[in-house]
């Protein structure tokens, strides 16, 4: 996470940058380009279909976005540059020094269309005029260098246990600080009033009251901006009608098990659709006597003239 140690102002200060940068980075240009429109762009922890998240007006995170004319938009770079003064570095350079202000991102590297990615990137944080740089290792050393809080900003996704919103809020728990505690809280975020909220709302039910803590959760998280909520991918598939009970889902990767097969169905319209074609052939075979039949008076012909 960028910032958040120091006094009061120093964390407000990092905030106002952290949330800068979340403008900044246009997610819906990102899955234009990289996810061929196939994701949904993210405004919190919680994806679409699990209990938490909200739809409507009130899914849109108003720290990146604002409602104009009607319809939500991300909010303009002049506005992320105002954050940005606001944070102690108008035009990217620090107010006090000058000197221009430099982010780091460690990635793994490799993979088809990385480099393409990194540059989106890049030119995303050249709109606040930050300058980012990279800083590639291979994937033991990247994971080292997550325990031991060596980083400043880098990539992870997460792929859930179970479909409870407890799951996907516990990645931003204090008590479970990658560094202080080996937990799964990777930017060592710490909120004491989030903390406290996600001790309440871990085992409740489903309800009314879950879910108000939960707004309340999702509206602190949304103003510490700790994430760039990136975006929650979609899925879809193609199945014939005799197989059943598939969902395509970012979730489970265990489906198969589940998945109902109609044999006499299949059996039924594979007869329908694999009727033999006998026409096509008769075709051939006629095209072919046709063929021999110059041949044939040919042959006919010589054979009467040596006689």
């Amino acid at each position: 996470m960028v910032g958040g140690q120091g006094d009061a102002a120093a964390q407000e200060r990092a905030r106002k940058l952290r949330q800068a940068i979340s403008i900044a980075i246009d997610n819906e240009e990102f899955i234009s380009i990289f996810a061929n429109g196939r994701g949904v762009p993210g405004q919190g922890p919680i994806p679409p279909g699990i209990f938490g998240y909200r739809g409507g007006d009130e899914a849109y995170n108003p720290v990146v976005y604002e409602k104009t004319g009607g319809a939500w938009h991300r909010r303009s770079i002049a506005q992320a540059k105002k954050l940005m003064a606001e944070a102690g570095y108008p035009d990217g350079r620090d107010a006090r020094t000058g000197a221009p202000l430099v982010l780091y991102l460690d990635t793994t590297g490799g993979g088809p269309g990385g480099k393409s990615r990194l540059d989106w990137y890049r030119k995303q944080f050249q709109k606040i005029d930050v300058q980012l740089e990279f800083r590639t290792s291979d994937w033991n050393r990247f994971q080292e260098k997550i325990r031991k809080g060596n980083t400043q900003m880098f990539f992870l996704g997460w792929n859930a246990d179970y479909p409870d919103p407890e799951n996907f809020m516990f990645l931003l728990d204090g008590p479970q600080g990658a560094v202080k505690d080996g937990g799964e809280n990777k930017a060592n975020y710490s909120n004491p009033e989030f903390d406290r909220l996600f001790e309440q709302m871990k085992n409740m039910e489903n309800g009314p009251e879950r879910q108000a803590i939960i707004d309340r959760m999702v509206a602190v998280l949304r103003q510490d901006a700790p994430w760039v909520w990136s975006y929650h991918p979609k899925d879809y598939s193609l199945n014939h009608a005799w197989l059943s009970n598939v969902k395509p889902n970012q979730m489970a990767r265990n489906g198969l098990k589940f998945y109902r097969l109609d044999p006499a169905l299949r059996e039924l319209k594979r007869a329908e659709w694999n009727r033999p074609v006998v026409w096509p052939l008769l075709v051939v075979f006629a095209l072919l006597v046709l063929g021999t039949l110059p041949a044939l008076r040919t042959w006919r012909a010589r054979e009467l003239a040596r006689a």
